[in-house]
């Protein structure tokens, strides 16, 4: 992503435009920061973050399991 796109993105993201799903997810209290911080990685870079996430999942799970 180039340094204009970036911008561009940023831009949207602390102004959504009014009426749009940006804005409506905003409000519902998505942090859309997210979606940019994901965009400037590569795809491998993502599967690693997904990677290193498992073990906190797997035990987030296995809690709801005994509590549930």
């Amino acid at each position: 992503m180039d340094e204009q796109h970036r911008k561009r993105l940023l831009e949207l993201i602390r102004n959504p435009p009014p009426g749009s799903k940006l804005e409506a997810a905003r409000d519902h209290g998505i942090d859309l920061s997210l979606f940019l911080r994901s965009l400037e990685m590569t795809p491998a870079q993502r599967l690693r973050e997904l990677g290193a996430a498992q073990p906190f999942l797997r035990a987030l799970w296995g809690a709801a399991k005994r509590r549930g």
